[in-house]
């Protein structure tokens, strides 16, 4: 189940879900949450995530989903053809 290329989805999950409760804890009892921290950070954060984007895509250019296009289509049952 969990392998390396799991792990940024697993990842990705876990700040969802810490998001999820703050979201929560913050509707059910009216508390606004407020960043006091430096103003670069959003900047920094927004750069990180498209440099690391692109790093994905450059780094492995091999590693793509497995798509067979040799393979006829695939007849269904609705489509008139006897």
């Amino acid at each position: 189940m969990f392998n390396r290329e799991n792990a940024i989805g697993i990842a990705l999950l876990l700040i969802c879900a810490v998001v999820a409760v703050a979201l929560l804890f913050s509707i059910s009892t009216g508390i606004r949450f407020r960043f006091n921290g430096p103003s670069w950070v959003g900047t920094a954060l927004l750069i990180f995530f498209i440099a690391a984007t692109i790093w994905g895509f450059v780094s492995r250019p091999g590693r793509r989903w497995p798509w067979d296009r040799n393979r006829p289509p695939e007849r269904d049952d609705f489509s008139g053809d006897r």
